[in-house]
């Protein structure tokens, strides 16, 4: 069994959409972010870094004891080398593929996405060296990542954890991207929106709290 302790965000959407995937048995304990939940002293003991999302897996191979996890890509390399599905076996050019598009992921689009929203949703007025710094950063990223889905149907070519860290961040209505100007990405978009375990992982977060801006498709 595993315990996901979640919020619907970018971040917490991408470990539901692979333990839905691997069809795996688990808890969603939600950690309301809105309301400082992530901040108290028992989530922190399991997240060092205070942040959603975080997982106890109660039947772990490699410990005795439940195995605590933070930080989403940790957390899906793990799941997905368990079940051995979605992440190739060590010491192969198809799981490098994998970890350099999921490690593009955690460091540039997460970093760099989120900024732009939280400046252009919650400051209490517009910076415009921010928004433009952002902004241009956002379009560089959209670009690498169209440029790679004109060569493959999915980033590492397969299917695979980096799609599903990837996917959830793309949400060109909040960060000013026209995709029409992304035929390939818009394509990859449909192809992962369509797949049922997506849609059970987008129903789930919003039973949990349906208003997340990142639950939309749009």
């Amino acid at each position: 069994m595993i315990d996901l302790y979640y919020w619907p965000t970018g971040n917490g959407l991408k470990v539901g959409i692979l333990l839905e995937e691997l069809e795996q048995d688990y808890r969603l304990l939600p950690v309301n972010i809105r309301q400082g939940e992530q901040k108290t002293e028992a989530f922190r003991r399991l997240s060092a870094n205070g942040r959603i999302p975080a997982i106890v897996d109660h039947g772990s191979a490699l410990s005795d004891t439940p195995l605590s996890l933070f930080e989403s890509g940790a957390i899906l390399t793990y799941l997905a080398d368990k079940a051995g599905r979605f992440l190739p076996p060590a010491s192969t050019v198809e799981r490098q593929r994998v970890q350099e598009w999921l490690f593009w992921q955690v460091g540039h689009v997460t970093p760099y996405l989120s900024q732009l929203q939280v400046f252009k949703e919650k400051a209490p007025e517009p910076i415009p060296f921010a928004l433009d710094l952002l902004h241009g950063e956002a379009t560089r990223l959209y670009g690498v990542l169209e440029r790679r889905l004109s060569e493959v149907a999915f980033v590492a070519g397969e299917y695979s954890i980096a799609d599903m860290a990837i996917f959830p961040w793309i949400q060109p209505l909040r960060q000013g991207q026209d995709l029409a100007q992304y035929p390939h990405i818009a394509a990859w978009r449909e192809r992962i929106k369509a797949r049922p375990a997506v849609q059970r992982a987008y129903a789930k977060g919003r039973e949990v709290a349906a208003n997340e801006r990142s639950l939309s498709l749009q």
